[in-house]
C-alpha cells in the first residue's frame, strides 16, 4: 500500500469519527437558560477573595469574545478544511477506486502467480533438500580430502621412490646398455658363426647332392646287373630246356636198348654219343654256375656299397637334425597337446586341534622316457610332500594321472626325491613304447647335448604362459643350470622364470624345472642322482610314520644346499 492511499483511509477514517462523535454534558453540569450566565466556581472564589464582579466579568466576556473570534476562525478554517477534505476524500474515493480496481487486477495476478508460488515453494523445498546433500557431501568431501591428503603423503613417497626406482633403472639401462654393445659383438661373431655353420651346411647340402648322384649311378648299375641277371637267368632257363630234351632223348635210348638187342653196338655207340654230350651239358652247366656265383658277388658288392651309403646319408641327416632347432611357438604348442595332469589326494593333521583334514593337490607335467623307462619329474611347491615353510603331518596319499590322449588314467604307485631334495621323481611302470603305438602321444626326452644352443624356453604350467631365455651351466655344480633372471619383470611386463616351471631346449627335450627364480635343477643321469632310501609307497600301502620322518630329514637336507640354490 503506498503514501498516497494510506492518507486517504486516515482522512475516512477521521471523517468518520469526526460524524460519529457525541459531545455528551456531564452528570450535575448547570445549563444557562433565558440569557442567564454560568459563572463558574473559580469566579466566585475569585469575587470571594475582593475582586470586582465586573471585572472578573469583564475579563471573561473578553476572554469570551476572544474564544468566540477564535471560534468562529476556527470554523471557518474548519469548514474550508472540511471543504477540501471532501475534495480531497472524492479525490482519494477515485484513486481508491482505481487501486481497488488495479488491486483487483493484482489479485487476478496473485491468483495466478499461486500455482508458480506452489511450484517455487517446491522448488525451495528440493533446494532446501539438495543443499542438506550438498552439506552431506560436503562433510563426505571433507572426510575425502583428509584421506586424499594421506594419499598424497603415500603418493610423495611412493615418486620418492619411483624417482629412486627411476635412478636405479637408470643406471641399470646403462649397464643394460653397455650388456647391449657386448651382446652386439657376441651377436656379430654369432651371426659370423651361423654364416660358417650356414657355409657348412651348403657344403653338407653338394655333399648330399653328390651322394645322391653316387646313389642314382649305383641304382642305374644295379638295373643293369639286374637286366644281366634277367638274361643269364634266361639263359639258364634254355640249358633246363636243353637237358629236359636230352633226357627224353635218353628215354628213347633206353627204350631201344631193351626192344631191339641186334642194335646193341648201334646204341652203344649212341650211349656214348649221349655221354659226350651230357659231360658238354655239364660243362656248359659248371659255366653258368660260376657266372651266377660272379654276380652274385657283384651283387653282395654292390648291396654293400649301397648300405654304407645310406648310412652316411643317415650320419649326415642325423646331424643337420641334431642342429635343426625348433621355434618357440612349435615348443609350447607340443608342451600343450601332450602335458598330463597329476592328480593327488592326501590327508593329513592341518584342521582345527591337529584334526585330519583332506586335500586335493593338482599339476601339469608331462611324460618322459629313458629307453624303456618311463616317468614323470615335478617340483614339491603345494604338493603333499612340499618341504617349505614346513613338511606336513601327512597320514594318507593316493593319486594318479591323466590326459587328453591317454585312453585311461596311470595310478601313481610310488614317487622318490632326487639329490636336490625339492624335485620328485614318479616312475609309471608303462612301456613307453606301447604308450606310443596306442596313442598320439608324443613323449618327451632329455637332451643328448644339453649345451648345443644357448637359449631356452621356459613354460609356466600353472598359468599357461612361456618365454624365451638364456642359460649356462652351473660353473661349480653341472646339476643345475643357471636361467636369466629379470629383476624388473614387473614394470616391463616381460615373461620371467619362476619356481616349478619347465626348461625346454630349442629342440624340444626337457633340460630341467626350475628350483628357484635363477636356478633350474638339470635334467641328466638321473638314475645316479637319487636319494638314498627316499622311495615312498602311495595308496593302501602308504606309510605315514616313515614318510613324515623322510620328510623332516629331507627339510634338513635342503638346508644344507647352497644359498644360491634354495
Amino acid at each position: 500500500m503506498n503514501r498516497s492511499l494510506l492518507l486517504v483511509v486516515c482522512d475516512f477514517l477521521l471523517l468518520s469519527i469526526l460524524a460519529l462523535a457525541r459531545f455528551d454534558v456531564p452528570e450535575g453540569a448547570i445549563m444557562a437558560k433565558d440569557d442567564q450566565k454560568v459563572v463558574s466556581k473559580e469566579v466566585i472564589e475569585r469575587i470571594s477573595d475582593g475582586e470586582n464582579y465586573d471585572d472578573v466579568v469583564a475579563e471573561l466576556e473578553a476572554t469570551n469574545e476572544t474564544l468566540l473570534e477564535n471560534l468562529s476562525s476556527d470554523k471557518d478554517a474548519l469548514q474550508a478544511q472540511k471543504e477540501e477534505l471532501e475534495a480531497q476524500i472524492l479525490e482519494r474515493q477515485k484513486e481508491l477506486e482505481a487501486k481497488e480496481q488495479e488491486i483487483a487486477s493484482r489479485d487476478e495476478v496473485i491468483a495466478d502467480n499461486e500455482q508458480v508460488i506452489a511450484q517455487a515453494q517446491e522448488e525451495a523445498a528440493e533446494l532446501a533438500r539438495q543443499r542438506e546433500e550438498i552439506a552431506k557431501k560436503r562433510e563426505d568431501l571433507l572426510q575425502s580430502n583428509a584421506a586424499s591428503k594421506k594419499e598424497l603423503e603415500l603418493l610423495a613417497k611412493n615418486l620418492e621412490e619411483a624417482k629412486n626406482k627411476q635412478e636405479e633403472l637408470s643406471r641399470l639401462k646403462e649397464k643394460k646398455e653397455k650388456e647391449a654393445e657386448s651382446m652386439k659383438v657376441e651377436l656379430a661373431a654369432t651371426i659370423e658363426k651361423a654364416k660358417a655353420e650356414e657355409k657348412a651346411a651348403d657344403e653338407a647340402k653338394a655333399l648330399l647332392f653328390e651322394e645322391k648322384k653316387r646313389s642314382d649311378a649305383i641304382v642305374a648299375s644295379t638295373e643293369k646287373i639286374d637286366q644281366k641277371i634277367d638274361s643269364l637267368n634266361q639263359g639258364l632257363q634254355g640249358v633246363g630246356n636243353d637237358l629236359r630234351e636230352v633226357g627224353e632223348g635218353l628215354a628213347g635210348v633206353g627204350e631201344k636198348i631193351s626192344s631191339v638187342t641186334q642194335e646193341v653196338s648201334s646204341v652203344k655207340e649212341d650211349v656214348s654219343k649221349v655221354g659226350q654230350e651230357v659231360s658238354g651239358v655239364k660243362a656248359t652247366v659248371a659255366v653258368v654256375s660260376e657266372e651266377v656265383s660272379g654276380v652274385g658277388s657283384k651283387v653282395e658288392n654292390i648291396k654293400k656299397e649301397v648300405e654304407e651309403t645310406a648310412a652316411v646319408q643317415k650320419e649326415n641327416f642325423a646331424k643337420l637334425n641334431e642342429r635343426q632347432r625348433q621355434s618357440l611357438n612349435e615348443i609350447f604348442t607340443k608342451y600343450e597337446q601332450n602335458k598330463v595332469q597329476l592328480d593327488l589326494e592326501f590327508t593329513h593333521k592341518g584342521g582345527f586341534l591337529g584334526a585330519d583334514k583332506t586335500e586335493k593337490f593338482s599339476m601339469d607335467s608331462i611324460i618322459l622316457a629313458d629307453d624303456s623307462f618311463a616317468y614323470t619329474l615335478v617340483h614339491s611347491k603345494d604338493s603333499p610332500f612340499r618341504l617349505q615353510p614346513k613338511s606336513r603331518s601327512l597320514v594318507s596319499v593316493k593319486g594318479e594321472i591323466s590326459g587328453n590322449k591317454l585312453k585311461n588314467p596311470i595310478p601313481v604307485r610310488e614317487i622318490a626325491f632326487m639329490d636336490d631334495p625339492r624335485i620328485i621323481i614318479i616312475p609309471l611302470y608303462i612301456n613307453p613304447k606301447n604308450l606310443v603305438e596306442t596313442t598320439d602321444m608324443e613323449i618327451f626326452s632329455a637332451p643328448a647335448n644339453p649345451y648345443l644352443f644357448s637359449e631356452a624356453v621356459v613354460v609356466d604350467s600353472k598359468e599357461s604362459r612361456f618365454g624365451q631365455t638364456s642359460f649356462v651351466r652351473d660353473e661349480k655344480d653341472s646339476r643345475y643350470i643357471k636361467v636369466e633372471h629379470s629383476n624388473f619383470a614387473f614394470l616391463t611386463g616381460k615373461f620371467d622364470p619362476a619356481k616349478s616351471d619347465l626348461v625346454f631346449s630349442q629342440k624340444g627335450e626337457l633340460l630341467g624345472i626350475m628350483v628357484n627364480n635363477d636356478y633350474a635343477f638339470h635334467v641328466k643321469n638321473l638314475g645316479s642322482r637319487l636319494h638314498s632310501g627316499s622311495r615312498t609307497v602311495l595308496g593302501d600301502a602308504f606309510e605315514a610314520q616313515k614318510t613324515n620322518t623322510l620328510l623332516s630329514s629331507l627339510s634338513k637336507k635342503l638346508f644344507g644346499l647352497k644359498n644360491k640354490f634354495r
